[in-house]
């Protein structure tokens, strides 16, 4: 055991982060919901819960204050250069990211004294942009602790420029998330695959990497009540018995809502259906362009953003939900809708497919087919058995495999063992 006098806090970087009593102020062209968003909340107020006082540097909408005590030991800190506002479908600007990054080192550097007396790991939340991991590092550095890269999504791994900046970009990026990954004292990944992937491809030894899956949290069915069905219903005309195919999440490029948009479209020339996008994000504009252009703008309907307690109820409300993604370490929505007991209908892509075992707990796809994802919502629509079937075989998993508790512990253990090294 570490030295009871040693720092015990934790300096958590993130660029995407829950504000949850000031989601009014949130605007998706600015910074689109997404699970890092939810994910890196919750993990840093389970720590805080602890006992490892957590430290945040991260993002803001206009207009919550610079500094915020969230939870019991939990304080966080938005800071941000600024930047054109220049749209971009991955960071809400072109540059965020890195203007945010820049804000966070400086921030570390003017209070160098102090948190060299708060601070024993800097516990870096890296979102697949070489900035992330790299300021993080140089923080860890500043500090003189060990840093903790906890991979959302591997750049190096999983993703490819689509872009003549990001092509530019993209071997910079690569090389620091690359570096950064080989030299912390633990990695964590949301996926086994991901897991072996950092360990054999990037050659970190596998004592280091470890996969950290969660939930938001261990209680996201109790949010659902009667009352919250009954304002989505009123809200959104969803008072008919039309089945409903439900996406949940940002509309942004790499969530590839337009393959939903365009499965939509096939299913509908052969059944009444309705089709829910619960969420928001940089390329609402684009999806409802395509919906009015495949002639299903009449059967889609878009919730805007919602606040987190409302998801699991919006769910409840749905026939089957679809995970159509480009890529995904792991698809923290995919455990909440088995959690409310819907079937899934996913790309088979990334680490989706250790999660859904296909025609198992959900159905799996190819990715960017719509025929064949049209096809696979109309199975499961067709046959009420398999429907259920498959909910209740993915029910237990998330509890079982995924609690938030138990991530905590493992999580805290990793805190103890790089504390006591260094």
């Amino acid at each position: 055991m570490p030295d009871n006098k040693a720092p015990r806090g934790v300096l958590s970087l993130t660029p995407f982060f829950l504000y949850a009593d000031h989601q009014k102020l949130w605007k998706p062209r600015f910074d689109p919901m997404g699970g890092m968003h939810v994910l890196g909340h919750a993990i840093v107020t389970e720590m805080g819960r602890r006992g490892f006082p957590q430290r945040v540097l991260t993002m803001a909408p206009p207009g919550v204050p610079k500094d915020l005590q969230i939870a019991p030991n939990v304080t966080v800190h938005a800071r941000r250069l600024p930047v054109l506002p220049i749209p971009s479908k991955l960071e809400g600007y072109f540059g965020l990211v890195g203007a945010w990054a820049k804000a966070s080192l400086l921030y570390v550097m003017r209070n160098k004294e102090q948190l060299k007396r708060e601070i024993g790991i800097v516990h870096a939340h890296c979102d697949g942009s070489g900035s992330a991991p790299a300021y993080a590092y140089a923080a860890a550095q500043v500090l003189d602790v060990p840093i903790v890269s906890h991979i959302y999504s591997c750049r190096s791994l999983t993703q490819h420029p689509t872009t003549v900046f990001e092509r530019v970009v993209d071997p910079v990026a690569k090389s620091a998330e690359k570096y950064v990954i080989q030299h912390s004292g633990a990695v964590l990944t949301l996926s086994d695959k991901v897991r072996e992937r950092i360990r054999d491809e990037l050659h970190v030894p596998d004592d280091k990497v470890h996969r950290l899956a969660h939930l938001v949290t261990d209680n996201f069915v109790g949010h659902d009540t009667p009352e919250r069905r009954e304002e989505l219903r009123q809200r959104f005309g969803l008072t008919d018995d039309k089945p409903t195919v439900l996406y949940v999440g940002r509309i942004s490029s790499e969530k590839g809502v337009d393959w939903f948009v365009k499965a939509a479209a096939e299913v509908a020339k052969r059944r009444d259906c309705r089709f829910l996008i619960a969420g928001d994000g940089p390329q609402r504009g684009d999806i409802e362009a395509l919906a009015r252009q495949l002639g299903v703008a009449d059967k889609l309907v878009i919730t805007g953003f919602l606040l987190p307690e409302y998801i699991p109820s919006i769910i409840s409300l749905s026939t089957l939900a679809v995970l159509p993604s480009q890529y995904e370490e792991l698809g923290v929505v995919v455990l909440e809708y088995m959690m409310m007991k819907r079937p899934v209908v996913a790309h088979d892509v990334s680490g989706v497919h250790k999660l859904v075992d296909h025609m198992k707990t959900g159905v799996l796809v190819p990715p960017f087919d719509p025929p064949k994802l049209a096809d696979a919502i109309e199975m499961v629509l067709d046959d009420p058995d398999l429907a259920r079937r498959l909910a209740e075989n993915a029910e237990p998993i998330p509890q079982r495999e995924y609690s938030l508790a138990s991530a905590g512990e493992r999580l805290e253990a990793i805190y103890l063992s790089l504390m006591e090294e260094s």
